[in-house]
Formats: structure tokens, C-alpha cells, sequence
């Protein structure tokens, strides 16, 4: 009677043990795909990245690099990615291209005071002289609001243009080859363009205060699914921009050297562009807040150059994840 009684004790004990290890064995690390593109102030989600400041939080966060906002966008739409670093236009067209993906805002991350360019050669002296020449830009929304900024109130419409569409380097290429006339472009790749003497700016979103921004946004199911995880994702851009004050030069060595730029030329699109302090986020993602008012003056300005329709949705804004 004792064996089976023995028995029953060992496959009891051994259950129990299986029961234990189940629950003291490390849960599966979650993990956030961020998609970027060559920004100098997303760079510091890829710090935080090597840096290890995700694992910190609890998660792991996965960079994932584009080419062109028009790519980015479209890996965001489909849902290849959970959260994404843009600008509030390109933030607008996820939610013309995938209303069941329009982002909700949860961070404004900067705001642009002239690293976004169009940049000529220097025979031209204004952007309405382009009229009826070759301006190149990334097919983005981004691109084609800088164009209409650029020329509002002088009569002019993207169809005034010969319009030549491609990635952001290869842009750059045919401006200095004289194959555009014109681009419409931004830090990093214009600082080559800035320092050449053949081309110079002609307009920039220095002269637009507030309408160039950025944003991290993430996707409706994300933040239903698990909001503390978006909170993590939100303290690790903080957690970067802490380092990189407390450590400047390792951190600008290592995000010039993503970049493929100088950490002197890092700097200098640095001063382009402002970047808000946990304090002013819930100003500006308010409800009747400055990015809302963008949001609106930007989808009219959109409908009217009938780039979206009249009836969709705006990004959310989401301030409460800020701590």
C-alpha cells in the first residue's frame, strides 16, 4: 500500500515543481516596432535602443528604418508596425489610406524650425519663379504641404509644377545634377545642398511656426490591447533625451554616425529643430490644443488641394501617457 501511496506523493510533488517553474520562468518580452525614417530627431529612439533604455522599461523596442515617408507610411497602414514617428500630415494620410489604422498621438516629439527646405539653384530667387519648372519631392504629404506653404496666396497649385517624384537621396542626386530645378527636402539630406554655394534655400518651416511636427503615434489596436505598453514606449523617448543631456558627446557620436553625418553636422540640424518638455505636452495635445488646430487648418488645406476626401477621420490625441 505504501508504493502506489509513494507514487501519487512523487508525481504530486513533481506537478507542483512544474507549476512553479511555469510561473518563476521570465514572461515572453514584448516588443514595439517603430518605424522611422533618416530624421535626426528620431535618432534618439535608436539610442534609446542601444542604449538598452527599452529593456529598462520592461519591453524590447524594435527601430525599423525607411527609406521615404511613403514607405513608412505604408508599413504603418498595413500594420507591419505598431508605432510610428512622422509628421502630422503623413499622420493624416495613414488615416485617408487605412481609416481602421488612423494613429492615435501620444508624444509630440518635435517641431521643425527650418530643417524642412525647398532648396533651388541660386539663379532662382522666390518659389513662385518655379512656375512651370521641375520641382522634385518624395511622394508624401509632407512634401506637397511644404510646396503649397510655400506658394500660398500667390495663385499658384501643385499643377503650376512639373512635378518629379522620387526618394529623398536620389532628390538630392538630381538637383545637383540638374536634372530638377528644385526640391522640396529636409536634414540631413539637404545639409550638403545648404553648404554648396551653387544651391540655397527659398523657403523653410522656420517661416511656418508650428505646422511642420512630429509626433509618435501608434495604432488604435496597440493602445486598446495595452496602454501600459505604450506608456513604456512614451517614458523611453525621455529616458534618451535624459542620456543624451547627461552624456552629449557619446550620445551625438552615435547618432551622427547612424546617420552617416559628422557629430558637428548633427548639431547643426539640431539647432533646426525645438524640441517641447514633458510639461508643455498636455498644451499641446489638448483638445482645443495647437496640434488639434493644426490638424484642422491641415485637412482643409488637403481638401482643397484635393489630396483627401471630405469624409475622414483625424488622429486621436492621446495625452495622458505622459508622466
Amino acid at each position: 500500500m505504501k508504493q502506489p501511496r509513494l507514487i501519487t506523493a512523487l508525481l504530486a510533488s513533481a506537478g507542483l515543481a512544474l507549476a512553479l517553474g511555469a510561473c518563476l520562468a521570465p514572461w515572453p518580452q514584448r516588443q514595439v516596432r517603430l518605424a522611422i525614417v533618416d530624421w535626426p530627431a528620431y535618432e534618439y529612439f535608436y539610442l534609446a535602443s542601444r542604449k538598452g533604455l527599452d529593456l529598462q522599461q520592461g519591453y524590447r523596442l524594435q527601430v525599423d528604418q525607411f527609406g521615404s515617408l511613403q514607405d513608412q507610411r505604408r508599413a504603418f497602414s498595413r500594420g507591419d508596425v505598431e508605432a510610428i514617428a512622422t509628421t502630422l500630415p503623413e499622420a493624416i494620410a495613414i488615416c485617408r489610406e487605412a481609416p481602421a489604422r488612423c494613429p492615435s498621438i501620444v508624444l509630440v516629439l518635435d517641431d521643425s524650425n527650418g530643417a524642412d527646405q525647398v532648396v533651388a539653384g541660386s539663379r532662382w530667387r522666390s518659389v513662385a519663379e518655379l512656375k512651370g519648372q521641375r520641382v522634385g519631392l518624395e511622394p508624401s504629404v509632407l512634401g506637397e504641404f511644404m510646396l503649397l506653404r510655400a506658394v500660398q496666396g500667390q495663385g499658384l497649385k501643385l499643377a503650376d509644377f512639373k512635378l518629379r517624384y522620387d526618394g529623398p537621396k536620389a532628390l538630392v542626386s538630381q538637383l545637383q545634377r540638374g536634372v530638377v530645378d528644385a526640391i522640396v527636402t529636409y536634414s540631413p539630406h539637404s545639409d550638403g545642398l545648404v553648404a554648396d554655394p551653387r544651391f540655397w534655400v527659398l523657403f523653410s518651416s522656420s517661416q511656418i511656426p508650428g505646422e511642420v511636427v512630429d509626433v509618435l503615434a501608434v495604432s488604435p489596436e496597440l493602445l486598446r490591447r495595452d496602454s501600459k505598453q505604450v506608456a513604456a514606449l512614451v517614458r523611453t523617448w525621455w529616458a534618451a533625451r535624459q542620456l543624451a543631456a547627461q552624456e552629449p558627446q557619446q550620445a551625438t557620436a552615435l547618432m551622427a554616425q547612424r546617420q552617416g553625418v559628422t557629430p558637428e553636422q548633427f548639431l547643426s540640424s539640431q539647432r533646426l529643430i525645438r524640441y517641447p518638455d514633458r510639461n508643455q505636452q498636455a498644451g499641446l495635445l489638448a483638445a482645443d490644443g495647437p496640434v488639434q488646430r493644426t490638424l484642422q487648418r491641415l485637412q482643409r488645406q488637403m481638401r482643397e488641394a484635393n489630396r483627401i476626401p471630405q469624409a475622414i477621420p483625424l488622429p486621436k490625441l492621446t495625452p495622458g501617457l505622459v508622466p
